[in-house]
């Protein structure tokens, strides 16, 4: 080997090594921007900030709780017209003092709320929440992954997912789009329109298969975790078939701080393929059991994966687990089960998850 081909060996196996790390340091941006003598900033960022200027800015949710400051100069004080997509249809907007005044201005569908606001020059906080954010009654949410290239029908699984009663928002183990090209995205988005709830979502393998920044440009985090009327989130970047050991050090703090709470745990693929039939796990089973007793030790109360275009449920390391690709892409054949989601009830002050319901849309 050539002196001059080391530093692109290296370059190469580290890259091997660490598939997600890239993903994982981007994830640290999210949240965060500044525009025009205005610096917004969103808790753990939980929210994508699409555009930023002295008298608007646009996000995207990854959550159903947000937090945010607002740094505003003297000059860039004023009226400010805030718009959140993939927002609840009862999202409301408070601000820390009462001289902020807020007015709540809707939105053209359930999942678009703005706001206009009178900003002050310095620091406002912002808290965007529903007004059940407390409530510890029963509550329903839904699980579906898969989509790829069923993207021109998707909103036939969103029109079912509306149909059921209850559900506050759908979580997603990834793969959305088949290829990652822009023109996905954009029908993605246009699909969700149909939709009259939040998605939430990790990144699956197709994410990956072009350039992934489209992905961060429009939705924000691949990782992320949040916690919504007594239950934790964790959504997990797995599309290398892998997490990054920067994410298992956040899961880690995730799992400590949650060890006594519902938590859900949803990653693209299955850490363990429960049908051996094809290419369905992580890379290292070594990654997989540690993982796995990791997630047992801190009571985690269930897990999701994608990636097999079926339905799977089973116990991993004794915690429930289900595998639901039904959101369009080309079926496992000759299992019988075609598109669907799952209907999640969670009860917090049982302090468990009381069903997971296959919902058939096919």
């Amino acid at each position: 080997m050539t002196r001059a081909l080391r530093p692109l060996l290296l370059v190469a196996l580290a890259a091997c090594t660490r598939p997600g790390e890239d993903r994982a340091l981007r994830d640290d941006d999210i949240g965060r921007a500044s525009a025009e003598g205005i610096t917004i900033d969103v808790a753990d960022g939980l929210a994508h900030v699409r555009s930023l200027s002295a008298g608007a800015a646009e996000l995207w949710a990854q959550a159903p709780v947000l937090d945010l400051t607002l740094d505003v100069d003297p000059a860039a004080a004023g009226r400010f017209t805030l718009t959140l997509g993939n927002a609840l249809a009862d999202h409301a907007l408070t601000a820390d003092t009462a001289a902020v005044a807020v007015t709540a201005l809707g939105g053209p569908r359930p999942t678009v709320r703005a706001w206009e606001l009178a900003l002050p020059a310095g620091r406002t906080t912002l808290r965007i929440a529903p007004p059940d954010v407390d409530d510890l009654s029963p509550w329903r949410f839904a699980v579906m992954g898969d989509i790829q290239d069923a993207l021109p029908t998707v909103d036939e699984v969103f029109a079912a997912i509306d149909a059921e009663p209850g559900l506050r928002f759908v979580v997603s183990t990834g793969d959305i789009v088949h290829r990652g090209r822009e023109d996905e995205y954009a029908l993605f988005e246009q699909q969700l329109t149909t939709l009259d709830i939040p998605f939430y979502s990790t990144i699956g393998n197709h994410e990956l298969w072009a350039d992934v920044d489209r992905w961060y440009r429009r939705f924000g985090r691949a990782t992320v975790h949040f916690d919504f009327r007594g239950v934790a989130f964790s959504l997990v970047d797995s599309a290398s078939a892998t997490v990054d050991p920067a994410v298992h050090t956040l899961l880690d703090s995730w799992l400590a701080q949650h060890a006594n709470d519902i938590h859900v745990f949803a990653t693209h693929y299955p850490l363990l393929d429960p049908v051996g039939i094809r290419m369905g796990s992580f890379a290292s089973r070594r990654e997989a059991q540690a993982l796995l007793a990791r997630l047992a030790a801190a009571h985690v109360d269930v897990t999701f994966y994608g990636h097999l275009h079926t339905y799977v449920g089973f116990d991993n390391a004794g915690i429930p687990a289900h595998v639901s690709g039904g959101g369009g892409a080309e079926p496992m054949r000759l299992d019988g089960i075609d598109r669907h989601f799952l209907a999640v009830d969670a009860d917090p002050t049982a302090n468990r998850l009381t069903s997971v319901r296959v919902i058939r849309v096919d």
